[in-house]
């Protein structure tokens, strides 16, 4: 089978996002690119997590022809091909529907950085991305657009997107993305929540990325 180990880790992290309430049901979606043929290992369309194995991932082109696979592979996958297209600095590209994080994405408020484990790898202010329906070529252009050379967005009366090198980190972005907004939430109710300097911000986000955020190595994981 094409891309065997890659497939499995996708379907791993799947899985994952799916126990972690990342996403319910048949929400969201993954996929991981291969940096030697560039090939795209994603999700397919309406898939059950706690089901997948990595022969239900699909292995599609940067075009998003698709080059193996059972199932069609997810409806988002224009976006998950144009932002690896425009992004060479990531591998990982995760849709998620978080609870706490969307909620932000329902009130057009962007996410403050107000934790030192999250703004270390976050970096900044998470982005709204403005309402559209999603699934097509302009709605992924709108994502890279707001998107930049960041980390993440929060989408627009809809969910939430985190990119990175490998699918170990960006499983743990997509985490301290959605702690940020819980934990915001929770201190709005005790009072005003204070968020960290731009500066410590940034240099807390420039020491992560020394030491972790260009890590490119998945621990290897036995076929599903």
């Amino acid at each position: 089978m094409l891309l065997n180990d890659l497939r499995t880790q996708v379907a791993h992290y799947a899985r994952k996002m799916y126990e972690s309430q990342l996403v319910r049901a048949t929400q969201g979606n993954l996929s991981a690119r291969d940096p030697e043929s560039g090939l795209i290992c994603i999700t397919p369309s309406g898939a059950d997590y706690q089901l997948l194995t990595a022969e239900d991932i699909a292995v599609v082109d940067e075009r998003g022809n698709i080059i193996e696979g059972r199932w069609k592979p997810s409806v988002e996958m224009p976006l998950h091909t144009y932002i690896l297209s425009q992004r060479r600095d990531i591998n990982c590209v995760m849709h998620t529907h978080a609870l706490y994080t969307s909620a932000f994405g329902v009130v057009y408020q962007p996410l403050p950085m107000i934790l030192q484990e999250s703004a270390s790898c976050l970096g900044g202010e998470v982005p709204i991305v403005p309402y559209q329906e999603s699934g097509t070529q302009a709605f992924a252009e709108l994502v890279a657009q707001t998107l930049g050379d960041g980390p993440a967005v929060i989408w627009g009366n809809h969910g939430a997107m985190v990119v990175g090198v490998n699918l170990a980190l960006t499983f743990s972005i997509a985490h301290a993305l959605e702690d940020t907004a819980r934990i915001y939430c929770l201190a709005r109710q005790l009072g005003t929540p204070v968020p960290l300097p731009a500066e410590e911000v940034a240099r807390l986000h420039a020491n992560w990325k020394q030491g972790y955020g260009q890590t490119a190595i998945d621990t290897p994981l036995t076929a599903s």
